[in-house]
C-alpha cells in the first residue's frame, strides 16, 4: 500500500514534532510544509520538502491525503476550511478552536466538505489512559463515585514571552493545558453536566489564571475536582507522572485518583485497591494490584490512527463534535470563575 501523503500547516515545537514523527514512520511520507513565518522555511529544507507561506498554496501544489493542523488556536479553523474546500482530511491539535462559536463553525463546514476530522486530543492514544479506561469499564471498581485530578508544576518566566499565553481568550492553563485533563475525564467518566471553578492570578498577576480549584459533576452521578497550578513546583501532573514528554522531570507519583464502590485506581501507577474477599469496611484491610502497562509515544500512537482515518479504515477516536465537547467544558470553568456560580457544560 502507497504511503499515505501528509502536510504539516504550523511549525511551532508540536508542528516540527509531527513533521519528524511523520518522516519516521513507514506507512506515511510527508509532502510539505506551510507557515506564515518565512523562517520556518528552513525547517522545509532540513526535512527536504516544499514550504509553502499559506495552507492553500500548500493545498494547490501538493498531493496532500491529510492536513496536521498545528497552528495557532486562533486560526485553527481557517485552516479548517481550507482543508473541507480541497477535501483534504485534517489532524487539528486542540483545542478544536479558540471559541465555541468557532468550533461549532469548524464542525459545520467540515460536515459540508465531507472530511474527516481527528482533534489532536493525544492521551486518548496513551497506554495509560487506555488502560485506565479498561479498568472503569471492566466494572472492576463497581459503580464510579468520584475522581480527584492534581496538576500543579512550574512554567519557565521565558514560557510567557509569548503574549498569547498570557491574554485571553486562549491563554491560561485552563485551555492550554487543563483542556487535556477534561477531555480525558470524558473518555475515563462520561459527559461532565455542570462546572464550578474558583480561579486565581495571585502570583504572576496576568490577565490569565495560573490557579484553579475546579468541581465537576457528571451525567452518570460521579463528582470531580480538579487543583491545579501552573506555578508551583511539583511532581504532581499528568506529564511528571506518566513520563510521556521527554521534557519534563519525571516522577514516580499519582496525579489521579478514581474512587468506585468496588475498589479504587491510583493514576499512573495503576494500583487498584480492592477488599479480598466479601469482607467489607474500614476495619478490614485492603489488597492492592498494579497492573502492567507498556509504554509507547501517544503522538505516534495518535499518527498511526490518522492514518488509518484517512484511508477510511478507523473511524475518528476524537472527531470534530467530540472535540467541541472538551472544549465546552473548559470554556465553562473560565465562564464560572468569572461569575463565581455553577456552569452547565453545553453539549453542542
Amino acid at each position: 500500500m502507497e504511503p499515505v501523503r501528509l502536510a504539516v500547516a504550523g511549525l511551532g515545537w508540536i508542528g516540527r514534532k509531527h513533521a519528524q514523527l511523520i518522516v519516521e514512520h513507514d506507512g506515511c511520507l510527508l509532502v510539505g510544509l506551510c507557515d506564515a513565518d518565512d523562517h520556518h522555511a528552513a525547517v522545509a529544507r532540513e526535512f527536504g520538502v516544499p514550504f509553502h507561506a499559506n495552507i492553500e498554496q500548500l493545498l494547490e501544489d501538493e498531493a496532500v491525503e491529510g492536513v496536521v493542523i498545528a497552528t495557532p488556536n486562533r486560526v485553527h479553523g481557517m485552516m479548517a476550511e481550507a482543508c473541507a474546500r480541497h477535501s483534504v482530511h485534517a489532524l487539528i491539535e486542540k483545542p478544536i478552536a479558540e471559541t465555541l462559536d468557532e468550533a461549532r463553525r469548524v464542525v459545520h463546514v467540515c460536515d459540508q466538505g465531507g472530511i474527516r476530522v481527528l482533534v489532536g486530543h493525544h492521551r486518548r492514544h496513551s497506554p495509560f489512559i487506555r488502560e485506565a479506561r479498561s479498568i472503569v469499564d471492566s466494572g472492576t471498581l463497581g459503580q464510579l463515585v468520584g475522581v480527584s485530578m492534581l496538576w500543579a508544576l512550574a512554567k519557565p518566566d521565558d514560557y510567557f514571552d509569548q503574549d498569547w499565553r498570557c491574554q485571553r481568550p486562549g491563554g491560561g492553563p485552563t485551555l492550554i493545558n487543563l483542556i487535556h485533563e477534561l477531555d480525558s475525564l470524558r473518555f475515563l467518566c462520561g459527559e461532565i453536566r455542570q462546572v464550578y471553578a474558583v480561579a486565581s492570578s495571585a502570583v504572576r498577576k496576568l490577565e490569565v489564571e495560573d490557579s484553579l480549584s475546579i468541581t465537576l459533576s457528571f451525567e452518570n452521578g460521579t463528582l470531580g475536582s480538579i487543583l491545579a497550578s501552573d506555578a508551583t513546583p511539583s511532581p504532581w501532573s499528568y506529564e511528571a507522572t506518566t513520563g510521556e514528554n521527554p521534557h519534563y522531570f519525571r516522577a514516580d507519583e499519582n496525579s489521579y485518583h478514581f474512587l468506585g464502590t468496588a475498589g479504587s485506581l491510583s493514576f499512573p501507577r495503576m494500583e487498584v485497591w480492592r477488599y479480598p474477599d466479601e469482607l467489607a469496611g474500614w476495619q478490614h484491610p485492603l489488597e492492592n494490584l498494579r497492573h502492567h502497562v507498556e509504554e509507547a509515544d501517544p503522538l505516534q500512537n495518535q499518527l498511526e490512527h490518522f492514518c488509518r482515518v484517512v484511508r477510511h479504515q478507523e473511524e475518528p477516536l476524537v472527531d470534530a463534535r467530540d472535540g467541541l465537547r472538551s472544549l465546552a467544558a473548559a470554556v465553562a470553568v473560565l465562564d464560572s470563575a468569572e461569575r463565581g456560580v455553577p456552569v452547565e457544560v453545553p453539549q453542542s
